[in-house]
Parts: structure tokens; C-alpha cells; sequence
């Protein structure tokens, strides 16, 4: 590719404005420079730019978008690709099929060539489940958490989808609730190795963390031997499509994390935690629809 500025390929909408970088471009040209270039095109026109190297989360998993800008229709997500090939293909279509499955994101490609006309061999996976994206909160904004609360009267716990959610992950975890518990430590950088997370580490008391999750909400991630690993989400703050959305990408986690030859082989412990969850169901579900709870899980800050 010669040098000089090139018009990158996009299937923006038309009325956006052109976004130029100086070439040749390889497969080693920053995605800085492209970030720079929008900023620079972008600042004069209708297309306001909001943030960059986003995390997203959806239902396979989390998503790192370089670019997120604001049109007058709605938020958009940029993806930049130096090299229109097979493997840049390969990725936005794996990211263009996610967002028409299940919605939350509206990709936009910018690339030397047009990716809808290349028809890639794989299409690979291109969200990832190994992390939950959290990291800890020294300044937890205040208010109520809960692990579910409800939006109309009348909703139940226990016939929610977050329920069904904390559900498959304490059957997941159940027997292996501290090394599980430790994998989230060492994420947020509290210990190094699971040898330093232990049942004499805790005490049988509840330990809770102010944490930030993935786009910025706050949660609390709380442990005790009985009960085992919740997540309280900020109410005020926090969809309920973000609360499933969570919960889903941390059941992904540690169904990955389960697949290791180390874990797989591990002998499952009575789980205390386990049977307060379904002890708990049982007794949901034995309320009639005037005692029904309208949040579980309550921590107040």
C-alpha cells in the first residue's frame, strides 16, 4: 500500500463524516491512530464520540470495542481492522452475528477494504469468558444493593431468570466454592495464588467487596462459608438486563475455568453453601404472592 492518507472502508451510515489514516497501514498500525483520526473528524460533525477501549458484556461472553460514538439514532460500536483480511473478516462477522442474536451492540467496521466481501473459512470466537472484568472499588457509590429485587409488584424470585441464573451457579461451583472464590481474588489482584485463599483464611463470617463490573457498575461480591459467592448489584444503577447479563458471563467463567484438567479432577466437597441456596428456594417458594419478597440479598452501603 502506498503511503500518504487513506480512506478507511466502513459500513458506517453515509451521512457520517470520512475517517482518513496516513499508510501504509499493516497489521501493526496502532489502533491509536485510528481512535485519534475519529476524534479529529468526528469533533466538528453530528457524531459525538464517548469513550474508548470499551468493555462490553454480552450473552457469550465480554467484548472490548475500541470505539464507542453517539449518532443522533443511538450508540454505536467501532471496530478498527489495519488489514482487510480473512481474519479481520472472520472477527466482525463473529461480532456482527453476536449483536444480531442478541442485541446491546450496533458494530461498525473501519478497515482498508469492505469485510461483508470477504467471506471468511472460520468464524471464531470472539468474546471472552476467562475474566469477569471486575476490578475493586475503594469508593463504592452508597445506596441498596441486592442480589434481585423487583421492578412491578407481584414479581417472585424465584420464578425470575436471575434465579435460575444464581441457580446453575451455585449447582456449578457447589463443592468448590473457595477455589472458586480465590479465582476472583486473584482477578482483582487481593492475593497471587489460590493456596492463599483458604477455609482458615475466612472465618465463618461474610466477607464483602466493593467491586466495579464490567461498563462501569457497582456491585458487591459477597463470601461466607454458608452461603457461599452472591453478587449484590447497585439497584439504582444497575438494568436488570445487566444483573442476567453478569450473571451469565460469571457462570461462563467458572464453566471454563471447570474444564481445566486440575479442577475436573478435583474432588467435590459437601457444599453448606448448595444447600442454604436450595433451602432458600424452598422457602420462596412456599410464600404466596401477598409475602412474596421484593429484594434478596440486601446490602446497604
Amino acid at each position: 500500500m502506498r503511503p500518504g492518507p487513506v480512506e478507511l472502508v466502513t459500513n458506517a451510515p453515509a451521512d457520517w463524516p470520512k475517517v482518513y489514516l496516513e499508510g501504509p497501514l499493516t497489521a501493526h498500525t496502532p489502533t491509536l491512530h485510528f481512535i485519534t483520526a475519529v476524534e479529529t473528524r468526528f469533533r466538528t460533525s453530528h457524531v459525538q464520540v464517548l469513550e474508548a477501549d470499551v468493555v462490553r458484556v454480552t450473552r457469550q461472553g465480554v467484548l472490548v470495542v475500541p470505539l464507542r460514538v453517539k449518532a443522533p439514532d443511538g450508540e454505536y460500536d467501532l471496530f478498527f481492522y489495519p488489514e482487510a483480511d480473512e481474519r479481520a473478516a472472520g472477527h466482525f462477522v463473529a461480532v456482527h452475528e453476536i449483536a444480531q442474536r442478541y442485541g446491546r451492540l450496533r458494530p461498525v467496521f473501519y478497515s482498508t477494504d469492505d469485510l461483508f466481501a470477504i467471506y471468511p473459512d472460520d468464524v471464531g470466537e470472539v468474546a471472552r469468558q476467562d475474566r469477569l472484568f471486575i476490578q475493586a472499588s475503594l469508593m463504592p457509590p452508597k445506596g441498596q444493593y441486592a442480589m434481585w429485587w423487583a421492578e412491578q409488584p407481584g414479581e417472585r424470585f424465584e420464578l425470575s431468570q436471575t434465579y435460575l441464573l444464581f441457580d446453575r451457579l451455585y449447582r456449578e461451583i457447589g463443592g468448590l466454592e473457595f477455589s472458586a472464590f480465590a479465582q476472583i481474588l486473584i482477578e482483582i489482584g487481593m492475593i497471587q495464588s489460590e493456596e492463599e485463599a483458604t477455609a482458615y483464611t475466612f472465618p465463618d463470617q461474610t466477607v464483602e467487596i466493593p467491586l466495579q463490573g464490567p461498563e462501569g457498575i457497582p456491585m458487591i461480591l459477597s463470601f461466607s462459608q454458608t452461603r457461599g459467592i452472591r453478587f449484590h448489584f447497585h439497584i439504582q444503577r444497575t438494568p436488570p438486563e445487566y444483573r442476567e447479563l453478569f450473571l451469565n458471563l460469571a457462570l461462563l467463567r467458572f464453566k471454563l475455568w471447570r474444564k481445566q484438567p486440575e479442577i475436573a479432577s478435583m474432588p467435590r466437597l459437601e457444599s453448606p453453601p448448595l444447600l442454604w441456596w436450595q433451602d432458600l428456594g424452598k422457602r420462596l417458594r412456599s410464600l404466596s404472592d401477598d409475602q412474596a419478597i421484593g429484594a434478596v440479598g440486601s446490602v446497604k452501603r
